[in-house]
C-alpha cells in the first residue's frame, strides 16, 4: 500500500511539473512542451479529482506436461486475457498441444490456437489469448487424443 502511494504521490508531481512547464511554454525535460512523462507499463487517468496510476496486468502463465498418453496442465482454471503457454514434452514420441472453445454440448468450435509440434525432452511457447469460457487442451498427433492426450481448462 505504501508503495502504491508513492508512485501515485510520483505521479501527481510529475504532471504538476509538466503543467507547470507547459503553461511558462518550456519543459524541464527538454521535450516539447506539453508532452507526457510516463513509467512504461503505466497510465495515467482521472478519477473523480485525484489521479490514480493503473499498472498492467502481467500474462497468465500455464505449463503443460506431454507424455504417453496423457496431458497435465499446471492448472484448470485462468483468468481471461494474454497466457504464455509453455509445453514440456516429457514422452518419448513428438507431442503438441492444441486448444478449442467448447460450447454447451461440449463440443469442440471456433478457432484453434497451439503450441507446435515438440519433440521428446524439449519445451516450446506460444502466447494465446482466451476470452471467458471452457476449453479443452489436446494433442493432435494422431490417434493421440482418442488414447487419452486431452484436459480441460476453465477461463472466467
Amino acid at each position: 500500500m505504501r508503495l502504491r502511494r508513492c508512485i501515485t504521490l510520483l505521479l501527481l508531481a510529475m504532471v504538476a511539473v509538466a503543467a507547470a512547464a507547459a503553461s511558462a511554454g518550456a519543459s524541464p525535460t527538454g521535450r516539447p512542451a506539453g508532452t507526457s512523462i510516463r513509467p512504461a507499463g503505466t497510465s495515467i487517468r482521472p478519477a473523480g479529482t485525484r489521479f490514480q496510476a493503473q499498472v498492467e496486468t502481467p500474462p497468465a502463465r500455464l505449463l503443460v506436461y506431454a507424455q504417453e498418453w496423457s496431458l497435465w496442465p499446471s492448472r484448470s482454471t485462468l483468468k481471461p486475457g494474454h497466457v504464455i503457454v509453455q509445453l514440456w514434452n516429457r514422452g518419448q514420441d513428438a507431442h503438441d498441444v492444441r486448444i478449442r472453445r467448447l460450447n454447451r454440448d461440449g463440443a469442440m468450435v471456433g478457432p484453434t490456437q497451439g503450441v507446435p509440434v515438440t519433440q521428446s525432452g524439449q519445451i516450446r511457447q506460444a502466447n494465446w489469448h482466451l476470452s471467458k469460457g471452457t476449453y479443452e487442451l489436446y494433442c493432435s498427433m494422431p490417434g493421440h487424443m482418442k488414447l487419452g492426450m486431452h484436459a480441460r481448462l476453465t477461463v472466467g
